[in-house]
């Protein structure tokens, strides 16, 4: 079973695989193993499926804004004019 991982780690996989990092290049660059990293993407893309407001989930999460215990995050959070390419 892959190690758990603090927020902001998990904040900086979303981040580089948003990128287009492949998660081989994840996994090298922040010493984990790629079975980390999918467990990590994929429990990230089931929060912003499930969610009404998709990007803005994804943005608090790549933010470490997201309550990964409360499933939330997006409520409070504008997205309207943030440069993600600058993150």
């Amino acid at each position: 079973m892959p190690a758990p991982i603090d927020d902001a780690t998990r904040a900086d996989i979303v981040f580089r695989a948003a990128r287009g990092a492949t998660r081989s290049e994840i996994a090298e660059a922040l010493d984990l193993s790629r079975t980390t990293v999918r467990k990590y993407l994929e429990r990230t893309d089931s929060a912003v499926e499930e969610s009404d407001r998709p990007r803005e989930t994804l943005c608090a999460i790549i933010r470490n804004e997201y309550d990964w215990d409360r499933g939330d995050g997006e409520a409070d959070l504008d997205i309207d004019g943030v440069d993600f390419m600058s993150m």
